[in-house]
């Protein structure tokens, strides 16, 4: 998902952890891109607080929701495990 960064306004993209992915799967890569930092192509990493409020509360729901979604497929696994078991 990317947002206008505030400097250039070109794209700012959240980051993404292969290492999160290769160790915990899909849950661990949300987890991760839910508090990774921000950056541009052009301009490197961008501090949050240079976004307009809008779009940091937009970022907030966005990590919230990630963050849901990674507990939501984990007990979608549990449960999956426990009805195969």
């Amino acid at each position: 998902m990317a947002y206008q960064c505030p400097t250039c306004g070109g794209p700012a993209e959240r980051g993404s952890g292969r290492v999160a992915q290769q160790a915990a799967g899909l849950v661990g890569l949300l987890v991760y891109m839910a508090f990774a930092g921000y950056s541009c192509a052009k301009c490197g990493k961008i501090e949050r607080a240079q976004f307009p409020p809008e779009v940091r509360a937009v970022m907030t729901r966005n990590s919230v929701l990630m963050v849901l979604g990674a507990v939501g497929l984990l007990a979608l696994v549990v449960v999956v495990l426990v009805a195969l078991n």
